[in-house]
């Protein structure tokens, strides 16, 4: 992963609760990070999301809920390890189950973390500038600290990702 930042940085937030997606977006937002969240309503949905990226524009993380129709989030998982690699994007399986089975199949498949759902606001900040400072090798800023950036408006927090849409 390049330099990161709260500013800079890519999300995409897997989530058949979209509620909770948008909750996310707008607690990441208020947090700093700047870019807008997108949204996919199901594992399906990022697979298609993921055919039509350009790879060096993949999102840096993944918020991806474990329980989803169709797919569910170890499937996604499993089949994102095999074209990215934990160097590439960040993975944090999100869930209300704490069952440990689960756990150890999410670590098996390359979960970057399994997050409960319940104290997910609180985790998702500090484990994000976590990954900033790693990636980084020093403190994570809360913006880009680039002197020619130019301010602008902020996006909104959270983006729909639709197959009629292309992705960026």
């Amino acid at each position: 992963m390049p330099g990161l930042a709260r500013d800079s940085i890519r999300i995409l937030h897997v989530d058949d609760d979209v509620e909770f997606a948008e909750l996310s977006a707008r607690g990441l937002r208020r947090a700093g990070f700047k870019q807008p969240v997108t949204h996919c309503p199901d594992g399906l949905q990022a697979l298609d999301y993921f055919s039509m990226v350009n790879h060096a524009a993949a999102p840096h993380v993944i918020l991806l809920d474990l329980h989803m129709p169709g797919m569910n989030g170890l499937e996604v998982l499993r089949w994102l390890r095999q074209s990215y690699s934990e160097r590439d994007i960040a993975v944090y399986l999100l869930t209300s189950d704490d069952d440990p089975a689960h756990r150890e199949r999410a670590v098996a498949y390359g979960a970057t973390e399994y997050l409960l759902k319940s104290p997910f606001a609180n985790n998702l900040i500090e484990k994000l500038d976590d990954l900033i400072r790693q990636t980084n090798g020093h403190e994570a800023p809360a913006a880009s600290e680039s002197e020619d950036a130019q301010p602008g408006p902020a996006p909104e927090g959270l983006t729909s990702f639709s197959p009629e849409t292309p992705a960026a």
